[in-house]
């Protein structure tokens, strides 16, 4: 059984983490799922209030680690001193991973070494204040460690996650049931190009 953390802040991005959730969450055979953050309860760019399932440094004994986003959360949590010091993250033997502004989070953490990276669109130009190049590309990776960019990204996030855990047949399963009616050839194409053009 693996175990799988979503790590989350005040302010986090609503879609950002429970797209995340809801895809990983539908499967609890071959994984566990659990939302980490500081406090016992946390709330989302939009008002929603959620309660968490431990605390961040609960991550370090993960398998796996999704960071999740947050226009203002992000900035929010890095200056907060029981966030990032409290996360022990080992990518040789964890696969971890970013949507959107997540990305600030990997790169504070040492976890870009090649220094590229992508995020959504309207953060990109930020990226070069962290001296990290721009990738115009939905999903970059580099061995464990992979960042995607824009919201319905997390479709390839979480479809890179699971076909590293696991193979390209649970990762299918794992993302046919959100693709729309009628197109999940198409959507399965994009996954799986996508993931293919991700290692840079």
């Amino acid at each position: 059984m693996k175990e799988i953390a979503l790590i989350a802040f005040d302010q986090f991005t609503d879609i950002d983490l429970f797209l995340m959730w809801d895809l990983l969450g539908r499967n609890t055979q071959d994984w566990r799922v659990k939302i980490l953050g500081t406090t016992p309860i946390l709330r989302s760019a939009h008002g929603l209030e959620i309660q968490t399932h431990g605390p961040v440094s609960e991550a370090s004994r993960a398998n796996a680690v999704l960071f999740s986003s947050g226009k203002k959360g992000v900035p929010a949590a890095m200056s907060n001193p029981d966030f990032l010091p409290n996360l022990h993250l080992n990518p040789e033997r964890q696969f971890i991973g970013s949507i959107c502004a997540g990305v600030f989070f990997l790169e504070r953490l040492n976890l870009l070494p090649r220094r590229r990276a992508t995020t959504h669109p309207d953060a990109r130009a930020l990226l070069n204040g962290v001296d990290l190049e721009p990738v115009d590309q939905a999903l970059v990776c580099y061995g464990k460690v992979a960042n995607a960019g824009g919201c319905l990204a997390s479709l390839y996030l979480v479809g890179w996650l699971v076909e590293s855990l696991f193979d390209k047949q649970k990762r299918k399963e794992t993302l046919l049931p959100v693709y729309p009616a009628g197109q999940e050839a198409l959507y399965e194409a994009l996954v799986e190009r996508s993931i293919q053009e991700a290692h840079i």
